[in-house]
């Protein structure tokens, strides 16, 4: 499980440096490539002028990268110079320097661990989407490609995120460090956090039109669910809504009931895990107005324990479901459409290191788990990163398949929260041995300066994760 994620990340690794260089080689510098983000099973890239490219000009980058991949082999790697790295304007480029990696004459700094050998890299195409390409790594179990799967939801989300960088002036690290060094970091901290509750606004104000009972809000580990909840039930409160929440970790089966994964541990982010007999009996008599137990799941003993107290919904009362699988259709197979609103909610990180590095989603979330874990469940960052590519199988099964299911999708990444989930997490990466998640956070930090974290609002998704947050969990 552990192995295959990691190898599949670093053939993609590879495949975009390929790439870089055959653009580098085919253009003469005219044009700048940017890796946007991972997509599906790649990347989305485009060109900074954004003009669209030809199948025919797909087709010579590919002709490209093939006479790179046959002629040399491997590519380089060799130890970085201060100079390296300088242009991100970071605080310990000068001590900490990643390495650079090269092919022919062309070369590129790398922050995370990249398939060196060219002759492992995978099937891989170049097709032309929206107002840039795909590089697709679409393999499938025989090793062939696997047709295209479009996110046209997730897409978007990630369109506005980056629209939102405009307004924020902030694509990359470097952009967001001279912020950070000029002082301009409290307005950008502000405008940040202003966005987002526009969207939660926005949210809010289309559960009420559609005049729905029921809202699921799901999405993936550390994304911030439980702070969005509580600010949207605000927003819905402003629009006369009483809003009430449970949580559908609180309906899972006991511990020993559950069916191990082959390698003998559990997969928590399965919907086996789930009584979904009882979730839809609940969720049927609350809808007819009827009453319920409340329910609590003592994770620390595998067990679930139905309380005496109860809860029912009134005329204007709303009931939010939070958790992984809400937007599951298993869970909704028997109510009405109309009755209910799905919200998916991730932190989609837009912020490059540069051009060619995106800073990965997932490390990004990986972060955040890391400083909560520490903070409020008394596990270290070696435990947290051990635990980390299990999490990550769970959420490609059982979450990630049902994303464009939702009727909204939010993105609570901000886009400076690295610079204050900084000063929490190196100390604590620093603790832990190295493996390739650990140093490639570490060299991700290095690379960013710090925000002190008293200018964070007590509202903000962050909170949930730093602590001193206004809400209480």
């Amino acid at each position: 499980m552990n192995d295959g994620l990691a190898n599949q990340r670093s053939t993609q690794r590879a495949l975009a440096f390929v790439l870089a260089a055959a653009v580098h080689a085919l253009y003469d510098g005219k044009r700048q490539l940017v890796v946007d983000h991972s997509f599906g099973d790649g990347y989305f890239c485009h060109f900074t002028d954004y003009l669209p490219l030809s199948e025919n000009e797909l087709h010579q980058i590919k002709q490209k990268m093939q006479q790179y991949i046959q002629r040399y082999g491997r590519i380089e790697k060799r130890a970085a110079s201060p100079r390296d790295w300088r242009h991100l304007a970071g605080p310990d480029h000068t001590n900490h320097r990643p390495p650079i990696l090269s092919i022919g004459d062309f070369s590129s700094p790398s922050y995370e661990e990249t398939e060196l050998d060219l002759g492992k890299l995978p099937e891989y195409e170049l097709k032309r989407y929206k107002r840039g390409f795909l590089l697709r790594d679409g393999r499938g179990p025989d090793g062939k490609m696997r047709p295209i799967q479009d996110y046209p939801k997730l897409f978007q989300t990630m369109e506005e995120y980056e629209a939102w960088g405009r307004i924020l002036n902030v694509h990359n690290v470097s952009e967001l460090n001279k912020q950070v060094k000029s002082r301009n970091f409290k307005e950008l901290i502000w405008v940040a956090e202003g966005l987002q509750e526009k969207k939660i606004v926005q949210t809010a104000d289309a559960v009420t039109r559609r005049k729905a009972r029921l809202v699921f809000i799901a999405g993936p580990s550390s994304s911030g669910k439980t702070t969005f909840t509580k600010r949207l039930m605000i927003q819905l409160k402003v629009n006369g809504i009483n809003a009430r929440t449970i949580s559908m970790d609180d309906y899972f089966i006991d511990r020993d009931k559950m069916s191990p994964l082959p390698d003998g541990t559990l997969d928590f982010e399965s919907i086996d895990c789930v009584n979904l007999v009882d979730l839809q009996r609940d969720t049927a008599t609350l809808l007819s107005h009827g009453s319920v137990n409340l329910r609590s799941y003592d994770f620390k003993a595998g067990k679930s324990r139905i309380l005496q107290d109860k809860i029912h919904l009134g005329a204007d009362d709303l009931l939010i479901f939070e958790g992984i699988h809400g937007l599951n259709p298993v869970i909704t197979q028997n109510l009405d459409p109309s009755d209910y609103y799905k919200v998916y909610i991730s932190a989609l990180t837009q912020l490059n290191i540069d051009n060619h590095h995106p800073v990965s989603t997932s490390d990004a979330r990986l972060l955040r788990r890391i400083v909560r874990d520490s903070k409020f469940r008394g596990y270290t960052a070696q435990a947290t990163l051990t635990r980390w590519q299990s999490v990550r199988f769970g959420e490609l099964h059982n979450i990630f398949p049902y994303q464009e299911q939702c009727d909204m999708m939010f993105n609570s990444a901000l886009v400076y929260e690295l610079s204050v989930l900084k000063r929490h997490a190196l100390p604590l990466l620093k603790d832990a041995p190295s493996s390739p998640d650990r140093d490639r956070l570490l060299i991700l930090l290095r690379l960013i300066q710090s925000i002190p974290e008293r200018f964070v609002p007590g509202t903000s998704i962050l909170r949930e994760f730093i602590g001193k947050s206004y809400f209480r969990y």
